[in-house]
């Protein structure tokens, strides 16, 4: 089965008196999900992987946390808690991908290709570390912790973090608080992470793509299941907006509460040089977040994980922002399906990314293509795009 993916296509229009004029058209097939009706839960269980080639994670566990709602099934806090180190492995490998494929092609910088075995093995790794098997996204996975083998992974993930992306300790690079301190180090560095930033502060790009979008904030569960059935649903689904505004769900508005995102913020506001460091820091945490993760499997062992009875909705942090799933089962089989992917709130025609864009301060169309490749990697389909500036 081929995955699905579709494209999302961007035209700009440079206007020396009337500014920048942004037009968002996407192909993706947000209803793609469809195809799930008729199947029993363990079949769609079978299929997602084979479905959706970026975050299929976090796809996955959407998908087994809102077949298990639907159903009633218990299953165990430690499950749970193991899922989600899953998804943070992920949410870590994808911006490795953007960061180590993406960047040097975006500064004209060679390729540092010694990380990919390391970030193309590291979910399987995490998986058969904490499930037999690996399997850990069946109504019947069981929990196999291997305690030696998440610690020394965790220590080889912040390792690598050190050595390829911060040539730093970790820590030390979190204990930053200021935009002096960044350029300090981004100058004192030569790693893909440190002259990327040194080329956006160098050409003055660092308040580009300025704009007031508000992080998502939490959705009612009967409230999204009322949209979810609305006659309306396909338009939410392709196009949503929530109590009739458009919101953003990215890394940054994950690490909001950060110091030195804070400190960005109040000196730049949603702009460039915020987004492009939010995502270092989401990558710096990772190592903590999984070590007390892992931490609280081990505390909670076998104590009970209750679902919310008959939602059947899930929500996810992926590595994009937030994603959903809504399933509902009569009989043994899948009577609806329906996916909502961060891609569309940041993605949407009226939304974040044609904000964004819409505010880059340049008359030089060459320019203009640069930093808007820049704003879209940093807030980061999960699908390829084409851009073009008229």
């Amino acid at each position: 089965m081929n995955n699905i993916e579709g494209r999302i296509k961007i035209e700009m229009l440079s206007n020396p008196k009337a500014g920048l004029s942004v037009e968002i058209q996407s192909n993706r097939p947000v209803h793609a999900s469809q195809i799930m009706i008729g199947k029993t839960p363990e079949q769609v269980l079978d299929l997602l992987p084979l479905m959706f080639s970026v975050c299929g994670i976090a796809q996955a566990r959407g998908s087994l946390n809102a077949i298990m709602q639907q159903l009633n099934i218990p299953t165990t806090l430690a499950q749970e808690k193991a899922r989600e180190m899953l998804v943070i492995a992920e949410t870590a490998r994808e911006h490795l991908f953007r960061i180590f494929m993406d960047w040097p092609q975006l500064f004209d910088s060679p390729r540092n290709n010694q990380l990919f075995p390391f970030i193309t093995s590291l979910t399987k790794r995490m998986s058969e570390a904490l499930f037999k098997s690996g399997n850990a996204f069946k109504l019947n996975s069981e929990l196999q912790v291997n305690q030696s083998q998440l610690n020394q992974l965790i220590s080889e993930i912040e390792q690598q973090l050190s050595t390829h992306v911060f040539q730093c300790p970790v820590e030390q690079w979190l204990s930053f608080r200021s935009i002096e301190e960044v350029t300090l180090w981004a100058k004192s560095n030569d790693c893909i992470t440190a002259t990327s930033l040194q080329s956006i502060l160098k050409n003055n790009w660092h308040d580009q793509g300025y704009q007031l979008s508000s992080a998502l904030p939490e959705l009612d569960f009967e409230k999204l299941a009322e949209r979810l059935r609305h006659t309306s649903a396909k338009q939410f689904i392709a196009q949503p907006d929530w109590d009739g505004r458009l919101y953003e769900t990215t890394p940054l508005t994950r690490q909001l509460n950060h110091p030195l995102i804070q400190n960005l913020q109040h000196g730049y506001g949603n702009t460039l040089i915020t987004r492009w460091v939010a995502r270092l820091v989401e990558l710096a945490i990772i190592p903590q977040q999984l070590r007390q993760i892992l931490d609280d499997i081990n505390q909670t062992d076998d104590d009970p994980f209750e679902p919310t009875p008959h939602h059947g909705i899930a929500q996810i942090e992926a590595a994009r922002g937030r994603l959903i799933h809504h399933v509902e089962i009569e009989h043994g089989q899948l009577t609806q399906y329906q996916i909502l992917a961060p891609t569309e709130w940041n993605f949407h025609p009226k939304g974040l990314i044609q904000q964004s864009l819409s505010h880059i301060q340049s008359f030089d169309k060459q320019e203009i293509e640069h930093i808007a490749r820049l704003l879209i990697n940093a807030i980061d389909p999960c699908v390829g795009y084409d851009l073009r500036v008229h």
